[in-house]
């Protein structure tokens, strides 16, 4: 016998949730049920205020705020929309039963994209809010010091493609890595990151206690700002016509004027207070590593840029240094008080240059190399400058990034045998310590010369192309491409220059542990 209209009524799955919320008006209870399931009662439990702001917390890495509110908004409005009242009672009986049945599958279609969980998805699938997902772990913590432990508070980043994570992804550029096989080794895949895993800044991240990396200033707003951004670009220089050859990029004047948008961002969180905003600041730390692009995309490419013809080496060190002064004056004067700057390296020894460089006598452009150690001369006098009173209160430390590639290519076992230290420091209990154990057995770096990834002579004619098939043990070389170092090599200068002693670190007048202490 069928069922008459008010027993196809009373027995709708939406008829319990209805009748129990009249009864129990004042209550509060809530009645929750799943399909093929008995239904609950229960009283919601409201959110302390500590779980709320964690979850504020979390809601920064993982999407815009205002983005985020604007999603809310619209699923609370599509909910009202596919609710009982606008969808199933208009129905005939025998109708409704079956919509209402089929009700949550239906709301769940149209309202995917709108909920936490569907904007995971979303974020997934589009690479958004990755770093959050490094902090929870795919398999494991990516490293283990909890959030209380980072040594500051932020750590805002300046640079180049040896630091850049992703700034450059989404402008017209040649100097771009967000495709395989970069970042081949990390965690996380393909970022915009120019190797096959971290980055040198990535391995200070770790070491200073942070529980995630640094995000690119391009991803990043509101009070994610505080614990520090990347405004690193690809290709870019202190000089700002340096890199236009390869396309757009952030030079290092833009990367200045970013950053200080961000101070004005992040001055609405101290209520307009820059002082306490300045104090805050005193304590982050700031990374700089510029110069390597003024040479090898400007001075050392005459059929681009006329700055050969018109400065000597000299000279040219000379204007680098002036612009650079300025740069980093204009940083302290937004509130950076603890500096690393990083000197070139030796770049007339990188694959791109021994691709195109032949003499009998060495195996590396010699005239790169003696052009960069006048700028670098310069440079660490301009850090006693600045910590000799210049820059009231500043602390400048001055890394030696020529030095510590020279050791690397003179003496790779010597430099490899302090790695099982930095392994054990740097990646336990982590989804990547099973290749970082491996690494472990090798004892020096077995190819010096040419990139991992690369086309042509040394595999530096060329940059690593999409797709390419790298080298199947990075471990074993000190470049990844034409221009890069490795992970494992970013590691070893890591934690040289982390915690060293004065004559290991190849940091000066002291090291980047003993900065963040101040």
């Amino acid at each position: 016998m069928s069922k008459t209209k008010k027993q196809l009524m009373s027995s709708a799955p939406w008829r319990v949730e209805e009748e129990a919320e009249a009864e129990f008006p004042e209550g509060k209870l809530k009645v929750t049920s799943q399909p093929g399931s008995t239904p609950t009662m229960h009283v919601p439990r409201k959110k302390t205020k500590r779980s709320q702001d964690q979850d504020d917390q979390d809601s920064l890495t993982e999407i815009d705020p205002e983005l985020r509110y604007s999603f809310q908004r619209n699923f609370q409005f599509l909910q009202r929309v596919f609710s009982i009242d606008t969808v199933v009672k208009p129905l005939p009986p025998a109708m409704a039963y079956n919509v209402s049945r089929n009700l949550n599958f239906f709301t769940r279609i149209f309202t995917q994209f709108f909920d936490p969980e569907g904007i995971a998805n979303a974020q997934k699938s589009l690479g958004l809010g990755q770093e959050e997902k490094v902090r929870k772990g795919l398999s494991g913590r990516v490293w283990s010091q909890p959030q209380s432990t980072a040594q500051v508070p932020g750590f805002f980043i300046f640079g180049d493609s040896l630091v850049d994570n992703g700034n450059n992804n989404g402008i017209i550029t040649l100097s771009r890595a967000n495709y395989r096989p970069y970042g081949i080794d990390f965690p996380l895949g393909v970022t915009g990151r120019f190797t096959n895993g971290r980055t040198y800044v990535d391995v200070l991240a770790q070491l200073l206690g942070f529980p995630t990396y640094i995000p690119p200033y391009s991803r990043t707003r509101g009070a994610a700002l505080l614990r520090g951004a990347n405004f690193a670009s690809g290709a870019a220089g202190i000089r700002e016509e340096t890199g236009d050859n390869l396309g757009a990029h952030m030079s290092m004047n833009q990367q200045v004027a970013n950053f200080g948008n961000a101070v004005l961002e992040m001055r609405r969180f101290f209520r307009g207070d820059a002082n306490a905003l300045n104090t805050y600041l005193s304590r982050c730390i700031f990374y700089s590593g510029m110069g390597s692009n003024d040479y090898l995309n400007n001075y050392f490419m005459p059929s681009f840029y006329t700055s050969s013809s018109d400065y000597t080496t000299q000279a040219f060190a000379a204007v680098l240094l002036q612009d650079y002064s300025r740069q980093l004056t204009q940083l302290y004067s937004l509130g950076a008080r603890k500096v690393i700057v990083t000197a070139v390296g030796q770049i007339g020894c990188i694959p791109y240059q021994l691709a195109r460089f032949n003499s009998n006598s060495s195996r590396c452009n010699e005239n790169i190399n003696k052009a960069i150690l006048i700028f670098n001369s310069g440079l660490k006098k301009l850090v006693d400058n600045f910590n000799g009173g210049q820059l009231p209160g500043a602390k400048f430390v001055y890394l030696d990034a020529y030095q510590s590639t020279f050791d690397l290519f003179q003496n790779p076992t010597a430099t490899f045998n302090t790695f099982s230290t930095i392994k054990s420091h740097l990646f336990r209990s982590t989804p990547y310590q099973k290749f970082m154990l491996h690494v472990s057995r090798f004892q020096r770096f077995e190819v010096i010369d040419k990139g991992c990834c690369g086309v042509g002579k040394n595999n530096g004619q060329i940059t690593c192309l999409p797709l390419q098939q790298a080298c199947t043990d990075r471990t074993k070389y000190l470049f990844w491409d034409a221009f890069h170092p490795t992970e494992v090599a970013n590691i070893l200068l890591g934690k040289a220059s982390f915690s060293g002693s004065n004559q290991q670190s190849y940091a000066y007048p002291i090291n980047i542990q003993q900065l963040a202490m101040l």
